[in-house]
């Protein structure tokens, strides 16, 4: 299955809560964790992949929830 980025975000709590509304949606969201340990919140960034069957729906959601802007 192919996966899309639909999401990133610097801090957990703004991955999680994207998280959480696809899950509540019935959208499998898969979190990929980019950050360097060490330099948390400051290099590197969470990416939330979702299928490409629901890159759409899943954009639409977060952008509704104002969690994504439109020029994500």
């Amino acid at each position: 299955m192919d996966k899309n980025k639909v999401f990133f975000a610097v801090d957990q709590l703004k991955a999680m809560t994207a998280m959480h509304l696809l899950e509540e949606a019935g959208i499998h969201a898969h979190k990929v964790d980019r950050t360097d340990s060490a330099y948390t919140g400051i290099l590197g960034k969470i990416e939330i992949h979702v299928s490409k069957d629901d890159e759409v729906k899943a954009k639409e959601i977060l952008m509704k929830a104002e969690v994504l802007d439109g020029d994500d």
